[in-house]
Order: C-alpha cells, then structure tokens, then sequence
C-alpha cells in the first residue's frame, strides 16, 4: 500500500509539471492555467497523499523511509506539514486568489520537499541508506521536481 502510494505521488506531481510546462507553452499567455493544474497536482494531491502516508499509515511509512520509529510524533508532524501544504492549495486555487496566491502556494511546498530532498541525499551520500529508490526518487527526482515547479511558478507571475 505505502509503495503504490509513494509511486500515485510521484506520478500527480509529474502530471503537475507537465501540464504546466504545456500550458505555459503557449497555450496559456497569462500562467494562471498553467499554476492551477500545478497546485491541483502538486500541492493538493501530492500533499494529501503525503498526508495519508505520514499520519494515517504512518508505521508503514517509517519502515518504508528506513526510518522505523515506536511513536508517530515525527511522522505525524510530516505529514501535517504535508496536509497544511494541500489544504493552502485547495484554498488559493477554489477560493480563486490569483496567480500570486498560487505561486506562492507552490514555491513554500517545493521549498519544504527541496529541503526532504536535501536530507534524503544526504543520508544517501553519507551510507545511511544506500538504496536506489533513496537516490533516484527522493533525492534526484524530487529536487527536480521542486526546481521544475518553481520555475513554472515564477514564469506564471512574469507572465500574469
């Protein structure tokens, strides 16, 4: 359950980038399309199902991450932190606040993962977990993914 998870994550995020990238492609002059499916994707599904993963299965999560702990707190706070993300997006996309509101919905989730993706190449490279899924997944493709979204996120406001 956790890996189908994590993968349906990594996938919304995906889908996020590129519809963003096509949108802002030409087929959407002003960005707002382009950072709407962004946030949709990104910040309201990734972080949902981020939430479901750190909080509501969270002892799964733990072994998953390499990290298996007795108490929740930690995984808890993750994935509030997740859940908050989602619930900002939701409220700057269908409370329809602008292209601004989103952008910035966008940038402090990506800036929140680009530091997870941080932490994960750290324990990487310093041998704390050497697994593959750590370096291609939660190190390489989710800094990616926080840089791509940031882009699409300053490229909207220059165009709005």
């Amino acid at each position: 359950m956790i890996r189908l998870l994590s993968t349906l994550t990594y996938a919304s995020g995906a889908i996020g980038v590129f519809l963003g990238f096509y949108f802002l492609s030409g087929q959407d002059p002003r960005g707002t399309l382009a950072l709407t499916v962004t946030v949709i994707a990104f910040n309201v599904v990734m972080g949902s199902l981020s939430w479901i993963r750190h909080f509501l299965l969270w002892e799964q999560d733990s072994k998953a991450l390499g990290v298996e702990s007795t108490e929740p707190f930690f995984h808890w706070e993750v994935g509030f932190a997740n859940g908050a993300f989602a619930i900002g997006g939701l409220l700057a996309v269908v409370l329809d606040w602008g292209v601004q509101a989103l952008a910035v919905a966008v940038l402090s989730y990506s800036a929140y993962l680009l530091q997870a993706s941080a932490l994960h190449g750290y324990r990487y490279i310093t041998g704390q977990s050497r697994s593959p899924g750590r370096l291609w997944g939660s190190f390489i493709a989710l800094g990616a993914m926080c840089l791509m979204t940031s882009y699409i996120s300053f490229a909207a406001v220059a165009a709005a």
